[in-house]
């Protein structure tokens, strides 16, 4: 390794570290969304049930976790055993670990190497300067202890899984994936559209025995059946299923915070949101919002499952790799909550990006560097409260995505398909 991979191996540890300290920090003080696992957690320890209290105004004393499938609780139960402080070490290093190996998997990742280049070659400058971009959201997402940094963890670690040729073990990743968070479950129709049935399988296999089994073990079958019924009506049959649109949620779910498709378009359509903007171009009642929210987003879903729709075995690595990049954004774009800690899946992004701005490939070069500028531009609004009501990082990470489609449709010698007549 050379004096130069060094300190940038050096500045990536640095950069673990302080996604750690920050992680602690902020868990030890039991603050932020670690609040809500670990008062789910104590109180499933201690009494072996789910808190039936669904809504109360003593936030504290209600469910913490009703977006979340039951099992989530039970496997988080153990930290309730280890009180505040060793619930935050144990949270903190989680965190940590799957920051490392996010970082580790995209370690391999190349664009435009040298043909003689060894497969799993590692660029690490490509890696810096997609980590150094994508550090206010990493930061952001150690702050507020989410689950964003393990569900990047495991999908990256199923994609290397499905790259190897492992594809059970890659579907039971994305299940543990899907398990904890759900919006992963957008990558199923890539499964489909790149015939990945073994991934497929496993991760069916994989998601209904974790999603059943500890549940069963901890609760019983009565009870155990009355909580998924209980997670089913809160999700699909509200909130979450309406667009985050209506008007008796907790502020952060409507307001400038939420950049979702559905709550943009009532802030800016809907005059009696509670978080309207002064600018309305159309005035339209709740549910028309709702339903121009759902045809949009069908639309993008669409448009996503046509560019994608060559069969893994036909597209090369790098265009492999832009497809899960692209369903990454596409979880916080298609979401009914688009906060500001999830714009760390964009790692993987802004990586090829990175990759890429080295490339002889003039397109793919500029593409690269229009990326990279699209997301210091959205850092840059972030602290711009007009911005974010008006739903100005919502539209710039449909550009990236599309920019990102742009730049890597290239049949590059080294990104060529089998067939790559087939490329769209």
């Amino acid at each position: 390794m050379s004096a130069r991979d060094r300190w940038l191996l050096a500045g990536l540890i640095a950069v673990v570290g302080l996604a750690g300290v920050v992680s602690y920090d902020r868990a030890a003080r039991v603050r932020y969304d670690f609040r809500h696992f670990y008062l789910d957690a104590q109180y499933a320890w201690q009494n072996g049930a789910l808190n039936p209290l669904l809504l109360s105004p003593n936030h504290d004393a209600q469910r913490q976790l009703p977006f979340y499938l039951p099992a989530v609780s039970v496997l988080i139960a153990p930290l309730g055993a280890l009180g505040p402080p060793g619930a935050a070490g144990a949270w903190t290093t989680i965190q940590v670990v799957s920051l490392a190996a996010s970082l580790w998997v995209l370690a391999g990742w190349r664009a435009c190497g040298p043909p003689a280049a060894r497969a799993g070659a590692v660029r690490l400058g490509a890696l810096a300067l997609g980590v150094a971009c994508a550090l206010p959201a990493l930061i952001v997402a150690a702050q507020f202890n989410q689950l964003t940094l393990p569900v990047l963890a495991l999908l990256l670690l199923a994609l290397q899984r499905l790259e190897r040729g492992a594809p059970w073990q890659a579907g039971a990743l994305l299940a543990a994936a899907t398990l904890i968070k759900l919006l992963p479950a957008v990558f199923l129709p890539w499964l489909v559209l790149k015939r990945q049935w073994g991934a497929l399988a496993g991760f069916v296999v994989v998601f209904a025995g974790l999603a059943v089994f500890p549940p069963l073990a901890m609760f019983g079958s009565e009870r155990t059946i009355a909580y998924h019924r209980q997670w089913w009506e809160h999700n699909v049959g509200g909130a979450a299923a309406q667009g985050m649109v209506e008007d008796d949620l907790d502020e952060h779910f409507t307001d400038r915070r939420n950049q979702s498709i559905a709550t943009v378009i009532a802030r800016l359509c809907w005059p009696e949101h509670p978080h309207a903007t002064p600018w309305q171009p159309l005035a339209l009642d709740r549910q028309t919002c709702l339903r121009l929210a759902l045809g949009i987003t069908a639309g993008l879903a669409l448009v996503l499952a046509w560019l994608t729709r060559v069969p893994w075995n036909d597209l090369g690595v790098e265009r492999r790799r832009c497809e899960f990049a692209v369903y990454c954004i596409a979880m916080l774009v298609l979401s009914p909550l688009l906060r500001q800690y999830y714009l760390a899946w964009l790692l993987p992004a802004l990586v090829l990006f990175a990759a890429g701005a080295d490339c002889e490939s003039r397109r793919r070069r500029w593409g690269a560097w229009i990326g990279l500028g699209f997301w210091v531009l959205a850092m840059a609004l972030w602290a711009w409260r007009p911005a974010r009501l008006y739903g100005a990082h919502l539209l710039i990470l449909i550009v990236i995505a599309g920019v990102q489609f742009w730049a890597f449709s290239l049949r590059l010698p080294e990104n060529r398909a089998l067939r790559p007549g087939h490329l769209p």
